[in-house]
């Protein structure tokens, strides 16, 4: 689950909090090294551009017990993630800044029918308070997509509201050494350590839908007969 510390501070400063929903999913920072990176200015003048190392082998747990789907550990996955970030401002102790941008979690590889998941990301709010560095995103500016990979396991789905996901940067390191923010509020070339963990719920796609109609239909003249 979320930092509730966090999310109760960043709802108290009116920029969004988490809703519970039925499917949780995470992966743990994997060891050893930094993975996410930050180029200064990598997005243009001002705003840096963050990845992740896509060669990082991740285990993302996706837990659907409470949405009647099942649980599963891929064990071998890796993500593919860019996003923008834009100068960061403080007020009443609470850093900000705004982010936006996608991030994509493969089984194994990165290859289209490896895709578990798809993280799509309008708006997001990175969020520092005290030492605790995270970036928040949630619907309406947020969405999940289910890829190959996971309807293998789980039957073709659509992802609804509520959509959440966080990324908790920690042993946050700066180019040169000292503070990754400069006094403008721009970000530095900086590495980190990430973990993840997104809520959402889920409904059969609109194509399972239809099958199951057929189905019934089919079952309803089989008894009439």
């Amino acid at each position: 689950m979320f930092n509730r510390a966090l999310i109760a501070a960043v709802a108290a400063c009116g920029i969004g909090s988490t809703a519970y929903a039925g499917i949780a999913m995470s992966f743990a920072d994997p060891v050893p090294g930094r993975q996410w990176h930050n180029e200064a200015n990598g997005g243009g003048a001002g705003i840096g551009f963050m990845t992740y190392d896509s060669t990082a082998s991740l285990s993302f747990l996706f837990d659907g017990s409470e949405d009647s789907l099942p649980n599963h550990t891929f064990v071998n996955a890796v993500m593919q993630l860019e996003m923008t970030i834009g100068a960061a401002t403080t007020l009443g102790g609470v850093t900000t800044a705004p982010v936006s941008g996608f991030f994509k979690i493969y089984d194994g590889s990165i290859a289209p029918e490896n895709i578990i998941i798809i993280g799509i990301a309008d708006a997001g709010t990175y969020v520092r308070i005290s030492n605790t560095n995270s970036i928040l995103f949630s619907d309406p500016s947020f969405s999940y997509v289910a890829g190959p990979a996971l309807e293998a396991i789980t039957g073709p789905i659509v992802f609804t509201d509520p959509s959440e996901a966080v990324f908790t940067l920690t042993s946050v390191v700066a180019a040169g050494g000292g503070s990754f923010l400069n006094p403008d509020g721009t970000f530095k070339t900086f590495d980190a350590n990430a973990s993840f963990s997104g809520n959402t719920q889920a409904v059969p796609a609109p194509g399972a839908l239809a099958l199951v109609g057929l189905g019934t239909l089919v079952m309803a003249k089989r008894r009439r007969g």
